[in-house]
């Protein structure tokens, strides 16, 4: 299913990964304890094969969505810096997530399309916390033909959920790195995910070329994507009304990311990392199961509910700047994001944390993350009954104005000279107009906005060989 968990920062460029691993070689000025000693930036002498497993347990206040994810990577290093990378991550989700409605101060009642789990399933059966009810057919459809959806209520004063929300992912992808002489290095690399209604296969490939003595790095890649999307009861039309009929065929939606990034090994102890992406995505960008609702133009009271509708293209832009300073004992590093899109999401992050060194064996990384950014201007919490409907609409909150903190710490420590376990711990709060000024009628008592409050729990090893 498309809906996910809502991460610091959901309304972020598609880029995050692509800019780690095009980074990854610059980052060759630090390794985990430190700078080199020469202050080269070259650690190839250093860098080790590693295998890597963590898993990940997220989980939203108020019993909303949860996530389990385990992950493994294996990074393999040969003496003339070839570097084949293996990756694979799991994750099922689960519990209940806001379907984009309005609360009411009446119980409200929902009907979706339902994917069925049996052939033996009936009517009435229960399905997280929904009843299934059987569809009449759509016209044109076989008279005979059984369509099945799922209905749940959500009572007065309630920030509508889908009680049933679940799903599993499942995602591999191999990257490839060698020298190109001496100063050169080139990357290539290719993913797969894979979910109960959506799949998406990406390519990447990079070069970067070393300057100054290994002290200056520049780098570019490119990563292109390619999305499927074929939800339960298939693709609704753009304001169409709720239903668990079924509907349009499959669609899918392109993307084309650009970084360009510089690193420099300013002193023997601090490294400084800049990058510039650029982004387009071209392509069904809806999410099909959310929708925005329709209300009475004065008691504010939903009258019917609308499939949401987003631009087909949008484009992304952002800067970034890193920098990570030795201090001794500890590694501080503070970094700061500028975004910008076609839809007029405007954003700003800024991130600092400390890995501090208790003694040769045990550290602790405190971290804190700041993020704010201005709504689509596109974003509506409803529509009003009797007013022409605008091109587009979504009223999904990770598309709206909100600030966001995000607290965390991690505790390592080396077993024997090879490997580290970790512990990480993560608390997310989103903060944002819950009751609008311009709120109609019974809105105007109502939480529109809902945010998000979720804590995460990650716990890892990592094993380092020749």
């Amino acid at each position: 299913m498309q809906l996910s968990k809502p991460r610091a920062g959901q309304v972020t460029c598609a880029l995050a990964g692509l800019a780690a691993s095009l980074l990854a070689g610059a980052a060759q000025a630090q390794d985990n304890s430190g700078f080199d000693d020469q202050g080269s930036g070259d650690s190839s002498t250093t860098e080790q094969s590693s295998a890597d497993a963590a898993l990940l347990v997220y989980q939203e206040e108020g019993g909303r969505v949860r996530a389990i994810e385990p992950t493994a990577n294996l990074t393999l290093r040969g003496s003339d810096n070839h570097v084949l990378t293996f990756g694979f991550v799991a994750d099922t989700l689960t519990g209940a997530s806001p379907n984009g409605a309005t609360p009411s101060d009446k119980t409200q009642t929902f009907v979706t399309p339902l994917k069925l789990s049996s052939t033996s399933m009936t009517v009435t059966t229960a399905s997280g916390g929904s009843t299934v009810i059987q569809v009449p057919p759509t016209p044109g459809q076989i008279a005979n033909a059984t369509t099945y959806g799922r209905q749940y209520t959500v009572a007065a004063g309630k920030l509508p959920e889908d009680p049933g929300f679940h799903d599993q992912r499942f995602a591999g992808s191999i990257g490839w790195s060698q020298p190109l002489g001496r100063w050169n290095s080139f990357s290539v690399g290719a993913g797969y995910s894979s979910e109960h209604d959506y799949r998406a296969a990406t390519g990447n490939i990079g070069l970067t070329q070393d300057l100054n003595a290994h002290n200056t790095t520049l780098s570019a890649a490119f990563n292109f994507e390619y999305d499927q999307s074929f939800p339960y009861g298939g693709t609704p039309a753009p304001f169409t009304q709720m239903s668990a009929q079924l509907k349009g065929p499959q669609t899918h939606r392109t993307s084309e990311d650009l970084v360009a990034g510089l690193a420099e090994v300013m002193t023997r102890n601090w490294l400084l990392q800049l990058n510039y992406s650029y982004g387009r995505s071209n392509g069904y960008q809806n999410d099909p199961y959310r929708i925005i609702s329709l209300v009475d133009p004065s008691s504010g009271e939903p009258t019917s509910y609308l499939y949401e509708n987003r631009p087909r293209l949008r484009t992304r832009q952002s800067v970034y700047a890193d920098n990570k300073v030795d201090l001794g004992p500890n590694i501080f590093e503070l970094s700061g994001r500028y975004y910008w899109d076609s839809w007029g999401i405007k954003s700003e992050t800024v991130e600092a944390a400390d890995r501090i060194a208790l003694g040769s064996v045990v550290y602790v990384k405190p971290d804190v993350r700041w993020y704010r950014q201005s709504a689509a201007n596109f974003f509506q919490y409803y529509l009003v009954q009797g007013q022409a409907l605008p091109p587009f609409a979504s009223s999904d909150t990770r598309l709206g104005k909100f600030t966001a903190w995000t607290f965390g710490a991690t505790i390592g420590a080396k077993v024997f000279d090879s490997s580290e376990v970790y512990l990480r711990g993560q608390y997310y709060e989103q903060q944002g107009a819950a009751r609008p000024a311009n709120a109609i009628g019974q809105l105007a008592n109502q939480d529109l906005f809902g945010g998000v409050k979720a804590m995460s729990v990650m716990v890892g090893y990592s094993y380092h060989f020749d």
